[in-house]
């Protein structure tokens, strides 16, 4: 088990049959590290791409902006953002984002308490992005 990581290690995750393909580098969880508070990892939105709106009914989420700028919205409201800022995500408040800037956006994810990277799994297994993903697959609080 490793215990320190570069950005491209991890189990890599992807949707590919999307407008704007995308994946996710799941680096810290309880199947990868044995992590039992927390969940940890990154990925690369391409320019123009984003997270559709959504919400999480069980995990607080922490983003990281490594490189690059988007537009993130949370709970109705617009902040731009930029490398090296950071955005809380309480339970329950709708989120999502999209990068405005002429490079892929790297940021980094922390959930707690980890969970949600099991739906990003299915969330590849099946091709299908937020928003129509939780129509099909509502979750119980």
């Amino acid at each position: 088990m490793s215990y320190v990581f570069d950005w491209d290690d991890g189990e890599k995750i992807e949707m590919v049959d999307i407008e704007l393909p995308r994946g996710w580098r799941i680096l810290i969880d309880p199947r990868n590290t044995n992590s039992r508070m927390l969940s940890m990892g990154n990925q690369d939105i391409p320019v123009g791409g984003g997270i559709p709106v959504h919400l999480h009914e069980k995990e607080e989420e922490i983003l990281f902006f490594h490189e690059g700028e988007a537009d993130v919205q949370v709970d109705g409201k617009v902040y731009q953002v930029k490398a090296g800022m950071t955005a809380f995500l309480p339970v329950g408040v709708e989120h999502g984002l999209r990068n405005t800037g002429d490079v892929p956006l790297k940021l980094l994810w922390i959930f707690g308490p980890p969970g949600y990277e099991e739906i990003f799994r299915h969330m590849s297994d099946i091709d299908t992005d937020h928003g129509k993903y939780e129509e099909l697959h509502p979750r119980q609080v």
